[in-house]
């Protein structure tokens, strides 16, 4: 939406080009009149991005984008009295409506407007017919509204509120829609500690979006699509790895039976141990808080989210391929895809990794390991 406002404010601002000369001509010149608060008609041609740029102020909350823009008056010759918003709240068209409906001069410039007489500039209006008192008492609010405009010589233009130099910004706009659409922030210290925790992570992008999105509970879980009405009521939603309960993220990732194997096989991996936690936070600072070590801990953010990755994995070769991975498979998964990611993130030597506290007892994970060390020796060598 902040992009899209940038191209309102190209349509207000800046020279007249050819692009804005063809929208003019298909469209109609009421582009300008899009900042004063009025309903845009929308041709029924109207392509879509047409249409988007003319219902952008309803987005969220209404006049999000007309409230920060307005007229900056300098000499008054290329501004509309009535049309633009150019002082206080609005424009005046819908502030005295009554004497916009009486004026002989509703489409005059400000310059218009703002006559000499004699060595005094003062206000001219002209109406269609003589007032009356209620009505005068309207033109003395106007008039009341216009005590101190002052005039130069530069050419008017339009300022965006938001920035100090009046020049539109996308940033400034994203701001100011965070603060309108997004609700108070709810997460505790701890949980943002992860937060910036996670992201630097030697994992590749998409798993650390993938991630991010478990801590959101924002994956297609089968709880989430029933929720969402995209599986029936006729489709089960127990967990597609054990079976036994409602396919949740937490109970995918943490409580299910498969995981909790999974999870007991890496932590004999490490040599550590401690209870699964029913939380997601609360297992990153116990995953992370085993070693005080900066370079191993990322080793160990990288294993996390790479045992998280796989789980979800082979959560979908059951169902779209109907292939059953086994305890083991998913382990050995995770240690190639961590020791690959690894190499390809870390600018370290590969003894690093003999630092980690990985059981000598383990033969399988011994064997992986002259193989990967062979090969990355062949690699260099190449």
């Amino acid at each position: 939406m902040s992009l899209l406002a940038k191209w309102r404010w190209r349509l207000l601002d800046g020279v007249n080009t050819l692009w804005k000369e063809v929208i003019k001509e298909k469209y109609g010149p009421s582009f300008v009149s899009m900042v004063d608060g009025s309903e845009v008609a929308i041709p029924n041609n109207a392509s879509l991005w047409w249409k988007d740029i003319a219902r952008i102020d309803n987005f969220s909350v209404h006049g999000w984008f007309t409230s920060e823009v307005c007229r900056r008056v300098g000499n008054g010759c290329n501004t509309s009295f009535w049309n633009v918003h150019w002082r206080g709240d609005m424009c005046f068209r819908l502030k005295f409506p009554r004497l916009f409906s009486l004026s002989n001069q509703k489409e005059a410039s400000i310059g218009d407007l703002f006559v000499l007489n004699g060595s005094i500039r003062e206000w001219f209006f002209v109406w269609r017919r003589q007032l009356f008192v209620w009505e005068e008492q309207l033109v003395e609010e106007l008039l009341e509204d216009l005590v101190g405009v002052t005039w130069r010589i530069e050419e008017d233009r339009w300022r965006w509120n938001l920035e100090e130099g009046g020049a539109f910004s996308v940033k400034s706009a994203y701001l100011k829609l965070e603060r309108l659409i997004l609700t108070e922030d709810s997460w505790s210290h701890e949980s943002k500690r992860v937060f910036s925790r996670l992201w630097k992570s030697p994992a590749p992008s998409k798993v650390l979006a993938f991630s991010w999105k478990v801590f959101h509970k924002r994956l297609p879980t089968r709880d989430n699509l029933r929720f969402r009405n995209v599986l029936t009521a006729e489709v089960p939603i127990s967990c597609v790895m054990c079976d036994s309960e409602v396919e949740t993220a937490h109970h995918l990732f943490l409580h299910c039976e498969v995981a909790t194997n999974v999870w007991k096989a890496i932590m004999r991996w490490f040599d550590c141990s401690f209870l699964m936690p029913s939380d997601f936070f609360i297992h990153w600072e116990c995953w992370s808080g085993m070693e005080r070590n900066k370079k191993i801990r990322k080793g160990l953010w990288l294993v996390w989210n790479t045992s998280i990755w796989v789980i979800w994995r082979a959560r979908n070769d059951k169902i779209f391929n109907n292939l059953n991975w086994e305890v083991g498979e998913i382990i050995e998964e995770i240690q190639v895809l961590s020791w690959c990611w690894l190499l390809s993130r870390i600018k370290t030597s590969v003894c690093m990794l003999y630092e980690w506290k990985w059981n000598p007892k383990d033969c399988l994970l011994r064997r992986l390991l002259r193989l990967l060390l062979l090969l990355s020796v062949l690699v260099h060598q190449l």
